[in-house]
This record gives structure tokens, C-alpha cells and sequence, in this order.
């Protein structure tokens, strides 16, 4: 007698997400005296896969900066700044263009791990971004182009946020104090994920197997398992819903037959439950196990580990000889958008 087999379906589904890009000014009582700079940016959609193997290719993202002025011709001429990102996030790429076709390439830091020499007054100075407003005649907003690409396996949160800090010196005009001291402006730049859910589930470990059958007898039945190692493999970026039941029609839930065959023979039946989140089903307690749960991350080292798990209730020295005594379960996996309520944590349910 051979082994019961589990199916799982594989669903993996993209959305669209917008991007949102604000700049938030540094300077509050100081802003009369000292130089600085605002900005804002426009929207723009983009689509990321964390699954797929490039990633994302780019994002283009228009950002207007408002040099700050005070009265008597006093206004900020030159910004240098660098962005800032959380110790430990992704390893995003940003370039920058600026007008006049100037292109800084890795101006992209770990906040713990900024440079000492960096932001400076120089034009020359490679891994940071200048701008240059010009003297008091000149417009006051220029644009810059911010090019970001986000790697591929990214575990992202659908729904959350990717933010960069800017850290910058300036040097003013007209009376308007310079900045030398690096300011920096945490969060400053915020790219909205408004609605980004991705899921990728599989089966891992052998096929639930009970082994040879013949000899074991009815008392027996409850010591025999399957592997406790075989699980369900699921990564998403955010929650999620999870149902085992067996397959639509099966008229004799949590019971092997030969083949998968329906019979009422009860010489060709060997019941057995199986254990999933938590919970037990058997040919007493046939519906399916379902539940809805919170979101399991992207990449290995954050993926949930759903176990499952059969046990016996028939032995098979009884039973009719057959090759293969056998029943198909199903396990669908479905993401919920972000902002669902699903406070399990699943991969900490045990068996």
C-alpha cells in the first residue's frame, strides 16, 4: 500500500503601486537667516514583481526644489545633499539629473554609514548631488529627475512605504547665512506602495507517505505518520488566506481507497486524519481547515512554514491488497490587499 498525495496551487498575483515623492524642509525657526531648500514631485506607476528576477528596472521621479528666500534679495544659491536610507533596507539605486544634463550616480547611503566628507560645498565632489540656483535673478524652483530602481526579492510590505532622508549644506546670497553643518531631514522622500500584493506558495518535503500498510494493524494505526518536515512553503508581502480540503466531489473525505477510487467497500478503506495550523480533519470532521493570515515576508530567511501533517485511524492488515491506496488534497492560497485584517501569524502555528 502506498502513499496519500497533497496538491498545491501556485497563485502569484501583481498590482499596480504609486509613487509619491515629497521633500520636507529642514529649516523651521532658522529659515529667515539660513539657507535651505523644499521641494515636491509629482506621481508616477510603476509595477513591481518582488518574485521576479530583475526586479524593478527603473522609476523616474520628477522633484520641483524651492530654494528658500527671505527679504532683500537674500535667497539660497547652491544645495549639496546626499540621501539617506534605514541601516539595513534594500539595496535601492538612485541616480540623479540635474538641469542643464549633470547625472550623480550613488548618492544613495545607509544612514549609519554616510561618508564624514559628505554632503560639501563642491562641485566636484563625486557621490552627492549639487544644484545651482544662481544669483537672486534666478528662478527660485529648478527640477531634478530621480532615477530608482529596487532590486529584485525585496521584501517589501504591500501598502508600506520606501523612504530616503536627505542630508545637505547650502551656501546663500544677498545676507542669507550659508549651512556647512550636514542637516538631515529624516523620511524625506517617501515612495507610496499604495497597493503592491505578490504571493508565491509551493509543497515542500516528500509526498505524505504511510508506508507499507499490510502489516499494521488497527491498534498500530495511530502511531503511524507521515513526516512531520513536510510542509507548505508560502512568501507574500501581505496577508493572505490559506484553505485545506480535499478535492471537490470527493464523496469520502480523509479516506484512502485504491487509486483514489471512490467504493463503498469498506475492505478497500482506510481512514486517516491530517493536522494543518492547528487544526484536525478526519471522515468525522470534513471541513476544510481555513485561515486567514497575517503576511509571511519576501525571501527564505522570512517565508512561513505552514507543517502538515496525516495519522492513521485504519490499519491495513485487514484491508484489500492494492498497489496504492491514495487521496488528493488541496491547499489554495489566496493574497488579500493590503490594509486586511489578519493578525495570525501563521508560521509560529505549530502542528
Amino acid at each position: 500500500m502506498n502513499s496519500w498525495t497533497v496538491m498545491s496551487r501556485l497563485r502569484t498575483f501583481l498590482a499596480m503601486a504609486a509613487v509619491v515623492l515629497i521633500i520636507t524642509a529642514a529649516q523651521s525657526a532658522q529659515a529667515q537667516s539660513n539657507c535651505g531648500v523644499t521641494g515636491s514631485g509629482g506621481s508616477t506607476s510603476i509595477q513591481y514583481d518582488p518574485f521576479a528576477s530583475s526586479g524593478l528596472q527603473s522609476v523616474d521621479i520628477p522633484l520641483t526644489l524651492t530654494r528658500v528666500t527671505a527679504g532683500g534679495g537674500k535667497k539660497t544659491q547652491e544645495a549639496y545633499f546626499v540621501l539617506t536610507k534605514p541601516a539595513g533596507s534594500p539595496a535601492y539605486q538612485v541616480q540623479a539629473t540635474v538641469p542643464g544634463g549633470g547625472t550623480y550616480f550613488d548618492v544613495l547611503y545607509d544612514s549609519n554609514a554616510v561618508p564624514s566628507n559628505l554632503p560639501t560645498i563642491s562641485n566636484i565632489q563625486t557621490g552627492q548631488i549639487a544644484v545651482q540656483f544662481g544669483g537672486a535673478a534666478q528662478p527660485d524652483t529648478l527640477q531634478i529627475n530621480l532615477r530608482v530602481t529596487v532590486p529584485a526579492n525585496v521584501d517589501l510590505t504591500a501598502g508600506g512605504l520606501i523612504q530616503f532622508g536627505i542630508r545637505y549644506v547650502c551656501k546663500g546670497t544677498g545676507g542669507l547665512n550659508d549651512v556647512l553643518t550636514p542637516i538631515d531631514s529624516a523620511a524625506a522622500i517617501s515612495i507610496n506602495v499604495n497597493v503592491l500584493s505578490a504571493l508565491r506558495a509551493s509543497f515542500v518535503g516528500t509526498a505524505l507517505d504511510f508506508g507499507e500498510l499490510a502489516q499494521v494493524s488497527n491498534v498500530q494505526a495511530p502511531t503511524v505518520k507521515t513526516s512531520a518536515s513536510n510542509h507548505v512553503r508560502v512568501q507574500s508581502s501581505g496577508p493572505y488566506t490559506v484553505t485545506l480540503g480535499v478535492m471537490p466531489g470527493d464523496a469520502q473525505p480523509f479516506v484512502l481507497t485504491p487509486s483514489g477510487a471512490s467504493t463503498t467497500d469498506s475492505s478497500q478503506q482506510i481512514r486517516y486524519s491530517v493536522r494543518f495550523l492547528g487544526q484536525s480533519r478526519s471522515p468525522t470532521s470534513t471541513s476544510p481547515i481555513s485561515q486567514t493570515c497575517a503576511r509571511a515576508g519576501i525571501g527564505d530567511a522570512v517565508e512561513d512554514r505552514l507543517p502538515v501533517q496525516g495519522t492513521l485511524i485504519d490499519g491495513g492488515a485487514t484491508k484489500a491488497i492494492s498497489p496504492n491506496y491514495s487521496e488528493n488534497l488541496v491547499v489554495t492560497i489566496t493574497p488579500l490587499v493590503a490594509g486586511s485584517v489578519a493578525p495570525t501569524d501563521c508560521g509560529s502555528i505549530p502542528l
